[in-house]
């Protein structure tokens, strides 16, 4: 079963919100050793905010959370709007093989997020900008096909792990923001069920015109939970 670590990052300046979510963009640190400690105290000697990338893998297997699944992240100049910063421990242009732990690990972290973002598509950030990362010997191949072959063949159960971080996931947004950036008539119409309970339970409000206001990744999240039975 998938755990992801929390830290408590001290954060040197407010995070944004990121707007939508077309990417999920694959990094190694070109450290063959580091912690998430140190990626942070680098990117913070950067001018950032902190942690540029929304989860890292270490060699042995541990995932950490960076930045808030909702943040813009800072790891992929141009796409940093639209996408979720993985980045591995180690550096994959002088090393040549990846630990089995940490591969594993990035693929379930892979099928934790196409469960969310079903939309996304994987690249290497090399695919995104002007670099080499996530290096030549990073198996990135590997794992955009089980990206798109092998997790479009599953089926969306949620376990454990899952279904608690999709909970926190709303619980984060809603304390955040109040009300969801959204308007109702570019709702998905796979949607509206799911949407229209929760507004007669009263879980859901609209703002002050009366307007409900939902992004589209959160009334994925929601109609998720809402037929694994949480409302």
């Amino acid at each position: 079963m998938m755990k992801i670590s929390e830290i408590d990052w001290k954060w040197k300046s407010g995070l944004s919100v990121r707007p939508k979510t077309n990417y999920i963009v694959l990094h190694h640190a070109a450290a063959i050793a580091c912690s998430p400690y140190q990626i942070d105290s680098w990117h913070k000697a950067n001018g950032w905010s902190g942690i540029g990338y929304h989860y890292f893998v270490r060699k042995d297997g541990s995932i950490y959370r960076g930045r808030p699944e909702w943040a813009t992240g800072a790891h992929a100049s141009g796409k940093n709007h639209e996408s979720i910063g993985v980045c591995a421990e180690g550096n994959y242009d002088v090393e040549y093989i990846m630990p089995d732990s940490q591969k594993d690990a990035i693929k379930e972290l892979l099928r934790y997020l196409k469960l969310k973002y079903p939309n996304t598509t994987v690249k290497g950030h090399k695919h995104v900008g002007t670099t080499g990362c996530p290096g030549k010997y990073y198996p990135l191949s590997e794992m955009m096909e089980f990206y798109r072959n092998v997790i479009a063949n599953e089926s969306e159960e949620l376990n454990v792990t899952q279904y608690e971080e999709l909970k926190k996931e709303i619980n984060t947004l809603k304390s955040r923001v109040g009300y969801f950036n959204y308007i109702d008539d570019n709702m998905n119409e796979a949607y509206k069920p799911t949407i229209e309970k929760l507004v007669s339970a009263g879980i859901l409000q609209g703002n002050e015109k009366g307007e409900l206001m939902l992004t589209t990744d959160m009334m994925r999240i929601l109609t998720i939970l809402d037929r694994a039975g949480v409302f």
